[in-house]
């Protein structure tokens, strides 16, 4: 079974949106949604009945299982001790390179927090839409699962920053769209949005409906950039690429299934900018 976080109701799958959503918006795509997987109740062992190295550790960090009721405390205190804002993704077509923005503290640190677990390596990408986004962090792979039972199932309060928009190259969580008032974040399932050029009609119709303003430099940018502005307001902008755009694009580009699902693994390593692998 296929599962992600994505924005808007989609089977299995984390959209990225605004509001409760119909499975096809104007972009011509689904919204990315929260990839919902089934997460065991203890470790898995491997088939010669050892818990994976990585597991092992894991167990005997010492950090606490997160969830709802510690995760953002923990990650806000954990996130201070940090000075890298930068995280390497290498992919087979190349290095990805994110800034991960201060002004957004529990989502940086999140991320930064998840690397640092070493949860992404490996991840991969699971949704790939053309002019619209990249999604990966979630699996139903198995160690994921063990390491998501370990590290803590838990959302991350939203941090909206009207400055932090959806245009080309933004880093933001996805969210499940039900029973989520607060619009919260998924802990794992990240998105890259790609996006394409916005016209000042489109822009306005989205302003209209949400109740939403841009200055003349956010106009501009989504005019000149492109990106999504439909999920301003909905999901949490936390950071941006720096460089590797065309390798997101490569990524986005490539061949999927009726679900956005890539037919080939994307699969993607993460460290800190500065940290030896």
């Amino acid at each position: 079974m296929k599962a992600n976080w994505i924005l808007g109701p989609v089977m299995g799958v984390l959209l990225l949106g605004c509001g409760p959503m119909s499975s096809e918006r104007g972009n011509g795509g689904k919204d990315p949604e929260e990839v919902k997987v089934e997460v065991p109740q203890a470790p898995a062992t491997n088939l010669d009945g050892e818990v994976d190295e990585r597991i092992q550790r894991l167990v005997a960090s010492g950090f606490p299982t997160l969830d709802e009721a510690n995760a953002a405390t923990f990650l806000s205190e954990w996130g201070q001790e940090q000075t890298e804002n930068r995280v390497v993704m290498e992919t087979k077509h190349g290095a990805i390179v994110v800034e991960l923005f201060d002004d957004v503290p529990v989502h940086r640190a999140n991320f930064l927090y998840k690397v640092h677990r070493r949860y992404f390596d490996p991840a991969e990408f699971t949704r790939v839409v053309p002019d619209f986004v990249v999604q990966g962090g979630n699996s139903e792979e198995e160690r994921p699962q063990q390491l998501r039972f370990l590290i803590g199932q838990h959302t991350l309060p939203s941090e909206f920053q009207t400055h932090r928009l959806h245009t080309r190259g933004a880093l933001a969580m996805s969210r499940s769209y039900h029973d989520n008032p607060d619009k919260r974040s998924s802990g794992y399932d990240f998105y890259i949005v790609t996006g394409r050029k916005i016209g000042a009609q489109e822009l306005a119709r989205v302003q209209h409906d949400r109740d939403w303003s841009y200055t003349k430099e956010q106009s501009k940018a989504y005019a000149s950039l492109g990106g999504a502005p439909h999920l301003d307001g909905e999901h949490t902008v936390f950071g941006r690429v720096v460089t590797g755009m065309d390798v997101v694009d490569r990524l986005a580009a490539t061949p999927r299934d009726a679900s956005d699902w890539p037919v080939e693994r994307l699969e993607v390593t993460m460290q800190w900018e500065g940290e030896t692998p």
